[in-house]
């Protein structure tokens, strides 16, 4: 009979998981910068952050189960009066 092959796929997972959260910061900072740099040529931060605002709503919901939408915008909001509050 064969051998028995015992693969460890847990570092595999973790370094695919790595990958990916860097591949989010990259994306997220990209975006940032760009909607960053389309405020100060509209002269217009809430037009811009609406627009990213109901792009995000929408596209979320399509994506995601709506507490997880929530949870991820009240992270979003504490996240910008702590640092607000810190300053």
């Amino acid at each position: 009979m064969g051998q028995v092959i015992q693969l460890n796929f847990s570092s595999s997972i973790k370094d695919e998981n790595f990958l990916y959260k860097k591949k989010l910061i990259r994306i997220r900072d990209e975006i940032e910068d760009y909607l960053r740099n389309a405020s100060t040529a509209e002269n217009d931060e809430l037009a811009i952050a609406l627009a990213a605002g109901r792009y995000a709503s929408m596209k979320l919901a399509q994506l995601m189960d709506e507490e997880s939408i929530k949870k991820f915008f009240d992270n979003c909001i504490e996240t910008t009066l702590n640092n607000r509050n810190s300053k």
